[in-house]
Formats: C-alpha cells, structure tokens, sequence
C-alpha cells in the first residue's frame, strides 16, 4: 500500500479524474481520500467541525478511521468540500455508501443542488420545501 503521500501527489499529477478509477485507488481508505481532498483545497479539519457544528473527537474518529461516517454526513461534506457531483459518487463509493440515485426524490435534490452550485443551506431549504409539499399533498 502506498503512502497518503505519494497518493496525494499523484493525485495532483492527474490529468483526468478517470484516473481515480484505478485500482490503486480502490485500495485507498475513505480517511486517506478524505485527508486528500482537503490537503488539495485547502480545508483543515477545524474547520469543516465549525461548518458541521459538530463534536471534534466524532470528527477525528471519522478521519482516523475509527467510525464509519453516515451517508447525509458524506453529502454535507461534499458540499462543504464543494465537490462536483462526479467528486461526490467518488466519495459515496469509497465511504462505502450507496451512491445518489436520480429516481429518488431526496437523491435528485442533492444532485440538482451539487449541479447548480448551491450551497449547503439552500440545498437543506430545498429538501425542507420538498417535504413540506409531501405533507400537503396528504392533506
């Protein structure tokens, strides 16, 4: 198994995100990607705990691989993280989590959401708008 840097540094060598589909890349752990991704933008751990409101010893197990980490926690990462949609399946499937599927209702939310380069608060007032149009049509 390579190290977390030599993969983040062919990572950064990349000419194509196809190439993620490598082999290599399968053998890659979600905390390793996770650490990849935000060496690559810039974003330490501090800060994604303050946008997640969230306790910092849940974060750190997450990131040292000590709890698995919960599919709506992936999708808020992703868009804190400002990943593309591409970027965000990638995540989903090394988190080993089932990837956005378009025919469901929420899924396609969060798809038009990464699309159209909402943030993570418009996407949760899209989500609530949806449900709340669920609720009356039960009326």
């Amino acid at each position: 198994m390579r190290s977390t840097r030599e993969l983040f540094t062919n990572i950064r060598r990349m000419s194509s995100p196809k190439e993620l589909e490598k082999d290599d890349f399968d053998e890659m752990g979600f905390p390793t990607y996770l650490k990849a991704v935000m060496n690559e933008r810039g974003i330490r751990p501090s800060d994604l705990i303050v946008q997640m409101n969230m306790e910092k010893s849940y974060f750190y197990q997450i990131l040292k691989g000590r709890r698995a980490p919960g599919r709506d926690f992936l999708i808020h990462l992703s868009f804190l993280l400002k990943l593309n949609l591409d970027e965000t399946q990638r995540l989903l499937k090394i988190a080993k989590r089932q990837p956005l599927y378009p025919r469901s209702k929420k899924d396609a939310a969060v798809i038009y959401a990464i699309t159209h380069k909402m943030n993570y608060e418009k996407y949760e007032a899209l989500i609530d708008s949806l449900e709340g149009e669920h609720d009356r049509e039960g009326d």
